[in-house]
């Protein structure tokens, strides 16, 4: 099913937006975490993001955007402690070109 609504703390959008307009042109990347809401009737499948983990890129070429295997694996990591704490997975991944 595919969603219907996408919901998200400022809090989220704000790291998102400022993680985007710090690298000016180049694409960014990073984690979304959150859960996926499905209404009672089956009418709308929403996605509930509450954190975003920016990424820092790992190569500077124009046509590509890389990140530290370790990083993005510490940032999987956090996702799964928030899982197991808070039954909230990571539902995505952000990418920004400009």
């Amino acid at each position: 099913m595919s969603l219907t609504c996408v919901k998200m703390s400022e809090d989220v959008w704000l790291t998102c937006l400022t993680h985007a307009l710090s690298t000016e042109t180049e694409e960014i990347m990073g984690l979304l975490l959150g859960d996926i809401e499905y209404s009672k009737n089956g009418s709308s499948t929403t996605a509930l993001i509450w954190g975003a983990s920016p990424q820092s890129r790992s190569d500077r070429q124009k046509d590509r955007v890389e990140t530290n295997p370790e990083q993005l694996a510490a940032a999987s990591a956090q996702a799964d402690i928030s899982l197991k704490t808070f039954s909230l997975p990571q539902i995505g991944l952000f990418f920004v070109v400009f």
